[in-house]
């Protein structure tokens, strides 16, 4: 047994293996990176944001002048065809802009009163001044007041945003 001695004081404790880091470390030494990702993505959230109003303000500003220059026109020459013909695009070029063009390019008559209506939320396309729209493509349209129908596109546009 004496000579088993020596050989048990030579032999050496057990050591475990050093731990992994776990989520705790790679936390600790990754957290900055994920604060800087977190706030890349709100910028680029903030900044989608901000340039789709943008595009919108401006769509609806660009509509607003148009509208303007057809009131000069209208008052210059006095020409309710071509009024209600510029109107009418105006009209439709807003919605196929904020629609898509499957919805809005088919509907005529008062199908698209209907929409102009439910769109803006009103109700004056079918049973106000909007209703002049529908004597577009007649060769001599009723008299109707101009100034209310280009007050009901200006607030048709304006609640477009």
């Amino acid at each position: 047994m004496n000579d088993q001695q020596p050989l048990l004081e030579q032999l050496k404790d057990i050591h475990l293996p050093a731990s992994t880091p776990g989520w705790q470390v790679l936390l600790h030494n990754w957290w900055p990176a994920l604060i800087l990702l977190t706030l890349f993505l709100i910028g680029l959230v903030g900044f989608y944001w901000l340039r789709r109003r943008n595009l919108k303000s401006r769509t609806r500003n660009y509509a607003l002048n148009e509208l303007n220059l057809m009131q000069d026109r209208f008052q210059q020459h006095n020409q309710s065809q071509q009024l209600l013909s510029e109107l009418n695009v105006l009209l439709r070029r807003m919605a196929i802009e904020y629609y898509g063009r499957e919805e809005v390019a088919s509907l005529s008559g008062h199908a698209w009163l209907s929409f102009l209506d439910k769109s803006g939320q009103t109700h004056d396309f079918t049973s106000g001044p909007g209703q002049a729209l529908a004597q577009l493509y007649q060769p001599q349209p009723e008299a109707f007041d101009e100034q209310a129908l280009t007050e009901t596109v200006k607030q048709w546009i304006c609640r477009q945003s």
